[in-house]
């Protein structure tokens, strides 16, 4: 489903990142107290600043002026159709410059491919 903003409370880690195509995937797996997974893709990642894992955060689109405030000038990587996304947590803020972003949550166990990343390529085996 593509939103323009995402919220919870649950504990979320950077899960992969493809450079070639920019695909951001971050994960919640399942736990005792969540019997599903959460699984957030924002495809054509241009630019980030982001924590490796966070527990409860926030998603917001934003004006592109939100990064005006972070000295890495991410400003100057933002393109005709990227979109700013506002990351906040609890006592943390980041950004991520991309495209769509894009929500999914299944009972998949933690190290299934991602229904946001469409199926694996023919002859591609994936690394063990």
């Amino acid at each position: 489903m593509i939103i323009s903003s995402f919220k919870s409370d649950r504990k979320f880690s950077v899960f992969s990142y493809e450079a070639s195509h920019g695909l951001l995937l971050l994960r919640s797996g399942k736990t005792n107290e969540h019997h599903t997974r959460i699984d957030v893709l924002v495809r054509d990642v241009r630019a980030m600043e982001i924590r490796s894992w966070f527990e409860g955060f926030e998603i917001k689109e934003e004006e592109r002026e939100y990064l005006r405030e972070f000295r890495s000038k991410p400003i100057e990587m933002v393109e005709p159709g990227n979109k700013v996304y506002a990351l906040r947590g609890r006592a943390w803020q980041g950004f991520i410059v991309g495209g769509i972003l894009l929500t999914h949550e299944d009972d998949g166990e933690i190290m299934d491919r991602s229904p946001l990343l469409g199926p694996p390529l023919p002859g591609v085996k994936p690394v063990v």
